[in-house]
């Protein structure tokens, strides 16, 4: 795997540099990220299993190292970030996999782990003192798995994305270089979740480049004054985020190129990049240059990408996505997958060496949402999107937003419908139908509608908030609507489903 050698190059080149810093004082040197990536991949290699490896915590340097151990002992890893991921589901997760390991970089519940073999941290520990070094042989390549990344489900259960050791390097290649020319030793921001697609990002472009990321752990991201202290003192050049934590930011007047000399480049991903943020950013940081992409999970993080210029925000048009990476072709296609010419919105298909191989242990989906095609004299993967764009005369991607109940919320992908599975499975309930409140282009949050049987014994407001905690219990704090209504019966279209723009016309 080119990843892996370009890390081994700059463990040997600069071993006492940094590769990985978190804000609450975490540290790696790329001497030490790759003695300890040894030393877990020889413990990993001792179960004689090639089955999926969930790696649980949040920040630590130590998950890099071990996301890396995964990728020599030829083991697809499991990203699961202990805040944004809650017990039950991270139970769930585990259910799908045959017979994993947890590397419990945190404290693990082992409740939560049924038939999964469970590594401490103090056997992490231990594993590194004793040191090792992998078998070059079963390191990963081609068509192996590289990591599983586990999005929201429409049938009320995470869905698991793999992605493959040539899709991450072809992905890598590309984006290392996104903003401007390749340079080596940078510093990427990392702020989202390890279990969110967008920290690949930064993971894949600064540890290949011989750069280092700057982690944002959670209880930095608590107050602005924190974060600004930690971005301040960071040193970061690569800003990678979605929209969204731009405009938290932004939301203070203390945000602008002061904070961070350093920083060169935004790099935004996972939601609509609105023209006002590009425009206030600029505004703020009139060196930096402000880098849109677009790309979901299933074709390794992003596809597409454009550097954003004053004349497209001073025209006050939607800002479009960009043009598509070397190895990725786009095709807009209607209902019946005939391809659609320039300017004419249409279902977003993308081909090329980036698609996912499918989703884990369900072939029907795959079967569903994947296929094949050629592309310059070779077979590659396609994966129809479900998101709606058009193409411009100059092969330019504008989204236009989704074709069915999937939504991006704060830059989480969110399926409406397993919200909707769960809340029926709460007491009571007998229908449920959650819809996005929109603010301008980007989804403000959720309101869920519900009918439940009997009296609700107390007032609505009352029941709203408990039913809340109940779904806490389950999923994701950025998956429970902000919102919860009460109706007699949910408004219905006449062809017999649930009227989803009336819901939306009451949510306001």
């Amino acid at each position: 795997m080119k990843y892996l050698d370009r890390i081994e190059h700059f463990a040997a080149s600069q071993p006492n540099a940094p590769a990985v810093r978190s804000s609450m004082g975490g540290h790696m040197t790329y001497g030490e990220l790759w003695a300890a990536s040894e030393a877990i991949a020889c413990l990993l290699a001792r179960d004689g299993s090639s089955s999926p490896v969930v790696v649980y915590g949040h920040k630590d340097p130590l998950m890099v190292a071990s996301f890396i151990a995964c990728m020599k002992a030829g083991r697809p890893y499991v990203p699961v970030d202990r805040y944004s991921v809650p017990q039950a589901r991270v139970a769930s997760i585990i259910g799908q996999l045959k017979t994993p390991t947890v590397l419990a970089v945190d404290h693990f519940s082992p409740k939560e782990a049924d038939g999964a073999r469970i590594i401490n941290r103090l056997e992490l520990d231990v594993a590194q003192t004793m040191g090792g070094q992998s078998d070059r042989d079963s390191w990963i390549a081609g068509d192996d798995l590289c990591y599983i990344l586990f999005t929201s489900g429409s049938t009320g259960a995470p869905k698991g994305v793999e992605i493959t050791a040539s899709c991450f390097d072809n992905f890598t290649a590309w984006a290392r270089g996104l903003g401007g020319e390749y340079r080596e030793g940078r510093v990427y921001l990392d702020q989202a979740p390890f279990s969110f697609d967008l920290s690949v990002f930064e993971l894949a472009c600064a540890l290949s480049s011989g750069g280092s990321l700057f982690s944002l752990e959670h209880e930095t991201q608590q107050s602005l004054r924190a974060t600004f202290e930690a971005l301040r003192a960071s040193g970061v050049n690569v800003w990678v985020s979605t929209p969204s934590f731009a405009d938290l930011c932004l939301a203070s007047e203390d945000f602008d190129d002061q904070v961070m000399l350093a920083l060169e480049t935004f790099l935004f991903c996972g939601e609509t990049l609105s023209v006002r943020t590009a425009q206030r950013l600029m505004q703020r940081f009139p060196a930096c240059s402000v880098v849109n992409t677009y790309g979901p999970t299933e074709s390794t993080v992003a596809v597409t990408q454009v550097v954003v210029t004053p004349q497209m925000v001073a025209s006050g048009s939607p800002l479009p996505v960009g043009a598509p990476r070397p190895g990725t072709r786009l095709r807009i296609v209607d209902p019946r997958g005939r391809e659609l010419g320039a300017m004419q919105p249409g279902e977003v298909v993308i081909e090329g060496d980036t698609v996912a191989r499918g989703y884990h242990g369900r072939p029907d989906l795959t079967q569903r949402a994947f296929g094949a095609a050629m592309m310059d004299g070779r077979a590659v993967r396609t994966y129809r999107t479900g998101d709606e764009g058009y193409l411009d005369q100059d092969g330019m991607l504008h989204y236009r937003g989704r074709l069915d109940l999937q939504v991006k919320l704060n830059g989480f992908r969110i399926e409406l419908g397993e919200i909707e599975q769960h809340l029926r499975r709460l007491s009571q309930v007998t229908s449920a139908a959650v819809v996005p409140v929109m603010h301008g282009d980007k989804v403000a949050h959720l309101v869920a509608h519900l009918v439940v049987e009997g009296e609700l014994g107390v007032s609505e407001f009352r029941a709203g908030l408990a039913m809340k905690e109940a779904l806490k219990e389950t999923l994701p704090h950025y998956m429970v609507p902000k919102k919860i209504m009460f109706h007699s019966s949910l408004p219905m279209t006449g062809n017999g489903k649930v009227d989803r723009r009336a819901l939306a016309a009451s949510s306001r």
